[in-house]
């Protein structure tokens, strides 16, 4: 039957007729225009979320509302306040499905399809609520679920089940509860039944009633972009949040009581032992990786860290494979103590008693656009999902009781696997170990780090905070660290269309005056949480020093000018 919504809707939305009491929606699955400005703040719509929506309809025999080209900065489906005055027609889509799936079946379940920028493949579960250790919670002292205890047990936890003995992680609000005031999501909710617009307090009293139910999944990139992973999500789908004939939506159980069932997840953190004599990883901690090896030319950085406020940690894997061509692993998970080990999905650090052993194995994001990170948008639209088995042993020797700097100078060997290429890996670089605060990742800053073997190597930092410059340097010569402190050294880059092509080093301690060039550029615009964004620039270098070559990597940040 034809749905009075229908004539209403813009031409960049397309619905999806069905025949099942579900409702797909994807409210994030257009596309910023090729010649938008690049703003400050921008939020990257929900790649592949169109299409993978449209797949879920055609194998639950669903209805879908889909946004297939409208970007999101322009208007947000998932905003209460823009639909209530710029997008009417959507609630009243929203409204209409519902409410005749009711009347046919009873019961209807809708389902908010959206992307996150994860490259770990992980489901992020919005339902107003958070697991906390082995309950399940409100997400905030104003959040309502939007769902029942029956739909969560007999419907969500079966999904959850069946994607972690997949090895799909399946999170409950880790970091998308779908809590906010503003999250379309909280309509399906009992917070909005003395809403005085009709059809947004409608929809609240279908859900206080039980008979509606609704989810929002926020899908890594290994979830939506092609290949085994999707197509594993989406059959678990279909089994479980797609099968509409068992569930009975007048039973009741409190989500307290739901608690024993929700299984331990696949991911651990923090070590309890030390990894240096220097001391363990406390709650706050990250170790960040600068290497570059000599011999195939690939650079490996990235790292993992630990967050103390939100029980989470993240980690990442960084493989420059020559010019802009980069592999990439990104993910966040829960964090869980197991003795040595600290793991963000398939990447795995073990503490060794003299440093780590570092595995990945699962999805990596791998692009050579040459402006990936300048218009993220378009490079992570111009990337493809691979697999990568990653295998380093990385050592330090010098073991020191007490380090004035957190940066080791470290030995890294291995093997990296990926679709076109297995590569041999042995490469002098670093190890830091700057507190998450300390790093100033999202101030201007420049560094680089010079490893000329295991008998010499340098490492300098330059970051600009709003109190005044801080620097961090260290020399190690003869496995002997020595702190660097402003006055005694200079970093210079040459810039060519302000982006930097060679570097200039001096150290007065070790009478070294050397000139560096960039191997690789990487050009980034990174959105900083305060102020304006960050052109930077970061890659491969290499550096002669008295007949001695450093193989490191380099990066320079500065505020971007309108």
């Amino acid at each position: 039957m034809p749905f009075l919504f229908e004539p209403m809707l813009p031409a960049w939305m397309r619905f999806v007729p069905g025949d099942a009491p579900i409702v797909l929606v994807a409210p994030h699955g257009g596309r910023r225009p090729a010649d938008a400005p690049i703003k400050d703040s921008i939020k990257v719509n929900d790649l592949h979320t169109a299409e993978l929506t449209a797949e879920l309809a055609a194998r639950t025999r669903g209805y879908a509302l889909i946004n297939q080209s409208f970007d999101r900065n322009e208007l947000d489906l998932n905003r209460i306040s823009q639909v209530r005055t710029r997008a009417p027609w959507f609630l009243d889509a929203l409204l209409e499905l519902v409410a005749y799936l009711v009347e046919r079946h009873g019961a209807a379940r809708v389902f908010f399809i959206h992307g996150w920028n994860v490259v770990q493949p992980v489901c992020d579960l919005g339902m107003g609520m958070r697991q906390r250790g082995q309950a399940v919670l409100p997400a905030s002292k104003f959040a309502a679920p939007t769902l029942s205890p029956a739909f969560f047990n007999t419907v969500v936890m079966p999904f959850r089940e069946m994607a972690l003995g997949c090895g799909l992680d399946v999170a409950i609000g880790r970091r998308y509860p779908a809590a906010d005031k503003e999250n379309v999501m909280q309509l399906f909710s009992t917070r909005f039944a003395k809403e005085h617009m009709p059809t947004i307090r409608r929809l609240a009293e279908l859900s206080a009633q039980g008979v509606v139910n609704a989810l929002q999944l926020e899908l890594g990139v290994g979830l939506r972009w092609p290949g085994d992973e999707r197509e594993q999500f989406i059959e678990t789908f279909r089994h479980t949040l797609g099968q509409c004939e068992h569930f009975f939506p007048h039973q009741e159980k409190s989500f307290a009581s739901l608690s024993d069932r929700v299984p331990p997840t696949h991911s651990h953190v923090v070590s309890d032992r030390s990894v240096f004599a220097a001391g363990e990883p406390t709650a706050a901690q990250r170790f960040g990786l600068h290497f570059h090896d000599p011999a195939s030319g690939v650079g490996i950085m990235g790292g993992i860290e630990v967050s103390a406020e939100d029980g989470t940690h993240g980690g990442r894997l960084m493989l420059s494979l020559g010019g802009t061509e980069m592999a990439l692993f990104t993910g966040e998970d829960e964090a869980r103590r197991i003795s040595g080990q600290m793991q963000v999905g398939g990447l795995v650090w073990r503490s060794e008693p003299d440093g780590f052993a570092i595995t990945y194995s699962g999805p990596v994001m791998r692009f050579a656009h040459p402006q990936a990170f300048i218009r993220l948008e378009e490079g992570l639209a111009a990337s493809w999902v691979e697999r990568a088995e990653v295998r380093l042993r990385l050592t330090i020797p010098s073991r020191v009781e007490t380090l004035p700097t957190p940066l080791f100078l470290a030995h890294l060997h291995g093997e990296i696997g990926l679709q076109d290429r297995v590569q041999r890996i042995d490469a002098w670089g670093f190890l830091d170990s700057f507190k998450p605060e300390e790093s100033g990742r999202l101030l201007p800053r420049r560094l680089v780090s010079l490893p000329f073997g295991p008998d010499l190597g340098l490492f300098l930092s330059l970051v600009e905070t709003p109190e005044g410059p801080r620097s961090s340097g260290v020399l190690y010569q003869h496995g002997v660290p020595h702190q660097l402190h402003s006055d005694d050294w200079e970093l210079r880059y040459h810039l060519v269309d302000g982006r930097p092509t060679t570097f200039h080093v001096s150290v007065a301690r070790l009478s070294l005056q050397c000139h560096g060039e960039s191997v690789t550029a990487i050009p980034i615009v990174r959105h900083a949480t305060h102020g304006s964004a960050l052109n930077v620039t970061f890659g491969l270098s290499r550096t002669i020093w008295q007949g001695r070559e450093a193989r490191g990597v380099y990066e320079f940040s500065e505020r971007r000018r309108e």
